[in-house]
């Protein structure tokens, strides 16, 4: 299909959004279909079926549906049910954003747990060959256990923000 059509399907604003949100998760080292499919189901109303994203994507199945399972897998889209009950429908999770949160949360405490595991294991290790490890360590774990408090606050924060905004449903 030509890009002159999926200009129609999709408006030039979105679009354009559409795009950036390619550009966003590129950036992060994360594929580039990822962020353009968070960013299509962003900026529509409705679900979006798997050969409808193709069409507006102008992408093939195959990589569409790989990145749909993974984003689904990450709770940050979720399948739900449309007007073909033969297809896959697709929307954003409505807290998509504090999904994702979530995830970075994740990695967070693993970063932090790891710099515990090995600060543990070195210390009772023999010798004194591990002081410059030992003080990255230290300084890894003191980070990411900031992070992680900073991360638990901001958790709490924004339930506080959605309910006085009414975000959920």
């Amino acid at each position: 299909m030509s890009d002159e059509s999926n200009d129609r399907a999709l408006g030039s604003l979105q679009r354009t959004m559409v795009e950036e949100f390619g550009n966003i998760y590129e950036g992060y080292g994360l594929r580039r279909l990822k962020g353009l499919i968070i960013g299509l189901l962003l900026v529509r109303d409705e679900p979006v079926s798997l050969d409808d994203m193709t069409v507006m994507l102008g992408r093939s199945k195959g990589p569409i549906s790989m990145e749909v399972r993974e984003l689904a897998g990450l709770g940050l889209i979720r399948k739900v049910s449309g007007p073909e009950h033969r297809r896959d429908y697709y929307e954003a999770h409505e807290d998509i954003f504090f999904m994702n949160f979530k995830f970075n949360l994740i990695t967070v405490k693993k970063n932090r747990a790891t710099a515990e595991q090995f600060l543990e294991r070195m210390r009772s290790a023999e010798g004194g060959e591990y002081e410059g490890t030992l003080r990255n360590l230290e300084k890894m774990r003191a980070y990411y256990a900031l992070m992680e408090s900073f991360y638990q606050n901001f958790a709490a924060e924004w339930e506080r923000v959605k309910r006085e905004q009414r975000f959920d449903p």
